[in-house]
């Protein structure tokens, strides 16, 4: 959304500027794109039917149902849903927590979990499209980044990796563009790695676990501050700051497990940890 079209926005909204993948106004699949409010926190637009229906259910199952509990460490603080009149239009927004507030120089990434993206009630068309996106990313690592922006500590600058890169991203270029949105040449990332990586095992600590659900084109944001990156000295506590941050995000795509474990999710997260792993010890 650029300027102008944020001047159409009412008081004390306006264009989410940290947004790396998802519809929004340019591709013409959402009317807004993310927005931001006054008050820190970011409203997504509910565009698709019944998907987001499915999606506002599972957020108020989250902190509602005790058997979904599970999930609450894991996810952005949800304050339901608003209506904003934009141009005419009432448009039903989900109100959920900023977890770049506060950041400088925001890095954000969208990496979308599982080689397997449409869920079993979906067409035959579907499945097709699905399996032709990021097909080189999703078949050797079970999972792929559709988009994400880095301050580069080393140039000063911002880059941006968008999903026409993401989809080409194969073996070879997806471990690079993680060690980009990374910072690995930064004598600090070592740090950073490590404890996104805390936070990548204690998910899958409750992958392993639960069976509940099944989701499907579901994505983890990862988020962190190059400011205090840059900043950063030592740590010797073992808690994570509040300047870097992992959530599950996007559950337009959730069907019961019928007590089975969901390996579609557990088998492309493993493969990041993993990944991670090896380039934590420059490999």
């Amino acid at each position: 959304m650029d300027k102008q079209s944020s001047k159409l926005l009412p008081d004390g909204f306006a264009a989410f500027e940290n947004q790396v993948a998802g519809h929004n106004l340019k591709d013409g699949r959402s009317p807004t794109g993310i927005l931001k409010s006054a008050d820190g926190f970011v409203l997504k637009p509910v565009t698709k039917h019944p998907q987001s229906e499915t999606e506002i259910a599972f957020y108020e199952n989250i902190f509602i149902k005790n058997e979904y509990a599970c999930f609450r460490p894991f996810v952005p603080e949800f304050k339901g849903t608003t209506v904003l009149n934009i141009l005419g239009l009432d448009i039903t927004f989900l109100k959920l927590q900023d977890i770049t507030k506060g950041y400088v120089k925001p890095c954000v990434m969208d990496v979308k979990i599982g080689s397997q993206t449409w869920d079993p009630n979906a067409t035959e068309s579907k499945r097709k499209t699905e399996d032709e996106k990021y097909q080189l990313s999703k078949k050797e690592f079970g999972f792929c980044i559709p988009g994400y922006q880095v301050y580069n500590l080393s140039s000063g600058s911002f880059n941006r990796m968008g999903k026409e890169q993401g989809r080409m991203l194969d073996k070879i270029t997806l471990p690079l563009a993680l060690k980009g949105f990374l910072n690995v040449n930064f004598h600090q990332s070592a740090f950073l790695i490590e404890r996104f990586l805390q936070r990548l095992n204690a998910i899958l600590d409750m992958w392993k676990t639960q069976k509940e659900v099944h989701i499907y084109s579901s994505s983890l944001l990862f988020a962190y501050d190059a400011h205090q990156l840059e900043l950063f000295k030592t740590e010797s506590s073992g808690v994570t700051p509040c300047w870097m941050n992992i959530m599950m995000i996007d559950f337009a795509h959730v069907v019961p497990a019928c007590n089975t474990l969901d390996m579609n999710y557990i088998s492309g997260l493993t493969n990041l940890i993993k990944l991670l792993q090896e380039i934590k010890s420059g490999k």
